[in-house]
């Protein structure tokens, strides 16, 4: 076992030994759980301590693999499958679905089970599973040893997993926390872990469809009947309330270039939001590179683990395997699926939940010597990776060498169509991929970086309405040139189509190297950052009007964005990742004192309690818990009712709709919500 697998075995025991009832693991993705698992059963067998172990998935693939992984233990392995229970096997390995499945005797499976027939009772991906009817299941082995293992962390959409599994075990505020934690960033420091490259793309429709506007353009809405459409639906409705077939097609595009900069032969997961969607995807990626490499089964969809799916998943997982290339699914390879040669994670679904943003992300974290896999690219549509933090960045480490001396890089910037100069370019420069400096190039296109090492240094060129350059410069040479930088405007014929009338295009692309190494210089982007913001909100008033209406907050974000001013870089270099966007923009622009998610929420809370006193206390409460897990866009649109609790305890959008007597009003209690939240700052 690797060091972490011993303490996390160790812990485990001591908990045992303690004599608690429950327990829980929190390692990250690729770190092998049922390795750990299966040394702590054989550990416990080999000395007498146990006799009868259960696993348990909630996935025949999962529990598939761990059966194998406990290889090592024979015939002492049993099944629970079509209602049979090995009872004369020592550890025994069942889904959820199979346990509580009815007997021929008209009990539950796990019923056919004395209560104290085993002495350890092992969860797999807790974090989704032990609760609502299948609770009873753990209920009624409440005598055994309980150990929850788990990817996630602790967050505000996986509560219950630890208010269960971590209960006995609390921390000096009285928190309950696992046994034991290892993160990803921690994996990829010590090296057991890939580390990532991220790509974030948007579209020109990303903001929203206007139907009125679409339609006049010459745009064919279809409508089914007995469905009234309306005027708009944000990104977060696309393939769920209106199919969007133009900007699938455009991603795909965009995706099938990005694949075959870095090789169309990489193994890619696209994460779909319906099954029709992962279909569309699958035809476009077939049609765009199945002939190109000749692969008669370059993308294929896999969203169930029906018979005929799993075979295409098995060879899919071989790094040796050839076909398919490219999968798509909606949600079934988000968890326990190990492809240790997968170099891709896509999202084109929108994803509101940390949990399965990571245990995505986990998908593509292993290492695989076979393919030389040492790195893995996450392309992201939809904004997903906002969702990164502390627990996924590994340690910033020390470049080797000087990062400043006395040389000088300069040059203009140039288009290369009409020859013009290009002013406000932006220019950085870099060395291994830290950040050394950064400039613009004046009103007539020149720039000058000084006081750079004596080094090959990468220079990267972008400017708004042109592709970004990347150029080489060895500083070393005594006589270096000044450089003439020709930027190019991007293909239209590439990046632009038009179906069904709706004219879609990639709006943005922005290449962010979270987890490599790159250290941004504090000051002086800091600096640049409050001219940018200073420039278009006058001041902190003006900023909190803006933020509280969403599509002026929009707007603004898509503005600082264009400018390189984004929460993902704010939040690294002021070291707050646990505060909304918001209070990074006070923070940087008019010095504000930032609040953390949890405490904005908690100083809303009230206010949103007395201004609709006749809703209950606890529907409050969990529209804010859903603020303090992904900030304000968590709670901006009625799509936050078609996640839980509010699908289960409220009836989703139309049981929410009914309460608040329409959907004009529950329009007006999402504006009040974002309007609350941001009246705090100077409150607290």
């Amino acid at each position: 076992m690797r060091y972490y697998q011993e303490r996390a075995v160790s812990s485990a025991i001591e908990q045992i030994l303690l004599c608690r009832s429950r327990a829980l693991l929190s390692l990250a993705t690729g770190t092998g759980k049922t390795f750990i698992a299966f040394n702590l059963v054989h550990k416990l067998l080999a000395s007498g301590y146990a006799k009868r172990v259960l696993f348990i998935a909630d996935r025949v693939s999962l529990r598939d693999q761990a059966y194998n992984e406990f290889g090592g233990l024979g015939d002492r392995r049993g099944v629970v499958v079509n209602g049979r229970v090995p009872l004369q096997r020592d550890v025994h390995f069942a889904i959820y679905q199979s346990l509580y499945a009815d007997a021929a005797n008209g009990a539950k499976v796990y019923e056919q089970y004395p209560r104290d027939f085993f002495d350890i009772v092992i969860i797999d991906e807790c974090h989704r599973s032990g609760y609502g009817d299948w609770g009873a299941i753990l209920d009624h082995f409440d005598g055994s040893f309980h150990l929850g293992m788990t990817a996630t962390p602790k967050q505000d959409d996986s509560i219950n997993t630890f208010a269960y599994f971590a209960a006995e075990n609390l921390d000096h505020d009285g928190q309950p926390r696992p046994v034991y934690e290892y993160s990803l960033g921690r994996g990829i420091d010590d090296g057991f872990l890939a580390t990532y490259k991220v790509l974030r793309v948007s579209t020109t429709v990303d903001d929203g469809l206007v139907i009125g506007e679409e339609v006049e353009k010459g745009a064919e809405l279809i409508v089914p009947e007995g469905t009234t459409p309306r005027d708009t639906y944000d990104m977060r409705e696309f393939e769920r309330a209106i199919v969007v077939p133009d900007r699938t097609r455009v991603m795909c595009e965009h995706l099938g270039g990005v694949l075959r900069t870095h090789g169309a032969l990489d193994k890619t997961m696209i994460f779909c939001v319906t099954m029709e969607h992962a279909e569309l995807v699958r035809s476009e990626m077939q049609r765009l590179l199945g002939s190109e490499t000749g692969k008669n089964l370059y993308a294929a969809r896999i969203v169930s683990e029906e018979r005929d799916a799993m075979p295409l998943l098995e060879q899919f997982q071989l790094a040796s395997g050839s076909e398919p290339v490219v999968v798509t699914t909606v949600d079934l390879l988000s968890t326990g699926v190990n492809a240790p040669s997968v170099r891709n994670i896509v999202f084109m679904k929108p994803i509101g939940s940390v949990t399965v943003f990571k245990q995505i992300i986990g998908r593509g974290s292993r290492l695989d010597d076979l393919t030389k896999k040492t790195f893995f690219r996450v392309i992201d549509y939809t904004n997903a990776t906002r969702l990164f933090d502390d627990w996924d960045l590994p340690t910033l480490p020390v470049v080797a060498g000087p990062t400043t001396g006395t040389r000088t890089i300069a040059g203009v910037v140039q288009d290369e169509e009409s020859g013009d100069l290009v002013p406000g370019a932006s220019i950085s420069v870099r060395l291994t991929g830290r950040l050394l400096m950064e400039t613009r190039s004046d009103d007539d296109g020149a720039f000058e970086v000084l006081n750079l090492p004596a080094a090959v240094l990468d220079v990267f060129v972008t400017a708004s309405g042109f592709t970004r350059r990347q150029l080489r410069v060895d500083t070393t040479d005594d006589e270096s040139e000044r450089m003439v930088v020709v930027l190019r405007h991007p293909s239209q014929g590439d990046r632009r189509v038009r179906i069904s009338g709706v004219d879609v295009s990639i709006a943005d692309e922005v290449e962010v190297d979270l987890g490599n190494g790159n250290v941004l210089q504090s000051a002086e982007y800091l600096s640049r950052a409050r001219s940018v913001i200073t420039e278009r909100v006058p001041d902190l008033d003006g900023l909190r009007s803006i933020w509280q209406v969403r599509a002026s907050r929009s707007g603004l974000e898509e503005y600082l964005a264009m400018r390189q001013v984004t929460p993902d870089l704010l939040g690294l270099v002021l070291g707050r990742l646990d505060v909304e966007a918001f209070d990074l923009v006070a923070t940087v622009g008019f010095d504000a004192t930032p609040l953390s998610l949890d405490a904005r929420a908690s100083a809303a809370l009230p206010k949103l309690e007395t201004r609709y006193p006749q809703i209950s206390a606890e529907f409050h409460a969990a529209v804010i818990d859903k603020f303090r897990l992904g900030g304000v866009a968590e709670v901006a649109s009625s799509e936050l009712f078609t996640l839980t609790p509010f699908t289960g305890d409220w009836g989703g959008v139309l049981g929410v709709s009914r309460m608040f007597g329409g959907v004009d009003a529950v329009a007006e209690f999402l504006q009040t919500v974002q309007t609350v939240l941001f009246e705090t700052e100077t409150a607290a």
